[in-house]
């Protein structure tokens, strides 16, 4: 196996609670260079593989890098992508691809010029629940026409927090929707048509900064089918409960699939205060999730596999998010 030597660029959230351990687990590959704007985070991020720590994107590109890892907010995406891309590296950059349509093209349209590949992490196609789902909608020729897909938490971030400023992050319809935007497609195999969306301000950080922090899609594929995807940030939990519910109900021609957390009994724990069990620290996935993703990721730039996803489905994902965006704007149907 050709081991891989591996950068990071962005040592916060995502890196801390997902890529880092997955980034451990890997095999045949090598972290050499931590990367962040943040002094500390770098040095402590670096400190975990005994890599270099560096502040500096120029120093970080000029290091011998294989494949670098683009953990950072939504709204840097495109430049340090297209900047990576440049200096002949492959990339691995978390989901959203990137803030906008046109950016996303960009750096798609870069890495077919470099010849490099540009991965992106729409980790839910790597989740043992829907991938197991997947397989029993097919077996059973359940042939879905319509499917409710719901990913709803408490954002417990403060007001001044870059996920509630729509212009880095794309907001909830953009950060949490096109998770649920690539499941639809992803389930029905189809080309979306047209959506029509409706957005909520609930909470006073969403108003605060003029944003949807609750968001509806209602989206028309090929072939009769329909989707609904419902993403919040509202949800009544405080973030100590650690909560983060997926909820799907998928109705096909042969058969129904349910699953929703809230089918299990949950036994909470009454300590100073009543609290949930976290089951994941990461709440909407679970860690072997990050493992599988990044696995396959690095098998694909070694040549061993084909991607089982490509950055035109990122870039799908986003666009129907966009729509939506200007739908709920709008207050109309707005075709993809």
């Amino acid at each position: 196996m050709k081991e891989l030597k591996v950068g990071v660029v962005g040592c916060g959230n995502i890196f801390n609670l997902a890529h880092k351990g997955a980034l451990k687990a890997a095999e045949g590959v090598r972290v050499v260079a931590c990367m962040d704007i943040d002094k500390e985070r770098a040095k402590t991020g670096a400190g975990e593989f005994s890599a270099k720590a560096l502040t500096s994107l120029d120093e970080f590109l000029d290091l011998d890098v294989d494949v670098v890892e683009v953990l950072t907010p939504t709204y840097t995406h495109a430049e340090l992508v297209i900047q990576v891309l440049k200096a002949g590296k492959h990339v691995i950059v978390e989901k959203p691809i990137a803030l906008t349509v046109e950016e996303a093209k960009e750096m798609i349209r870069t890495a077919e010029r470099e010849g490099l590949h540009l991965l992106v992490g729409h980790v839910r196609r790597f989740d043992r629940r829907w991938m197991v789902m997947k397989e029993v909608m097919k077996k059973r020729n359940i042939l879905p026409m319509h499917i409710r897909k719901s990913e709803v938490q408490n954002l417990p971030f403060p007001e001044d927090y870059w996920y509630w400023d729509e212009s880095r992050s794309g907001g909830v319809a953009l950060d949490l929707g096109v998770h649920v935007t690539d499941f639809l497609r992803w389930f029905f195999e189809s080309e979306p048509l047209s959506v029509y969306a409706v957005g909520k301000t609930i909470k006073d950080e969403a108003k605060a900064n003029d944003t949807f922090d609750h968001f509806v899609m209602m989206i028309e594929f090929e072939g009769g089918k329909t989707g609904i995807a419902e993403v919040s940030w509202a949800y009544p939990y405080p973030s100590r409960y650690g909560v983060f519910y997926h909820h799907v109900d998928i109705i096909g021609k042969n058969g129904r699939i349910r699953y929703t957390p809230l089918d299990t009994p949950v036994v909470g724990v009454a300590k100073a205060n009543f609290e949930m069990p976290r089951f994941s620290p990461l709440l909407s996935t679970f860690p072997d999730a990050f493992e599988r993703e990044l696995k396959h990721f690095f098998s694909v730039i070694r040549g061993e596999e084909e991607p089982i996803i490509m950055a035109e489905d990122a870039l799908i994902a986003l666009k129907i998010a966009e729509k939506a965006k200007e739908s709920a704007r709008k207050g109309e149907v707005v075709r993809i």
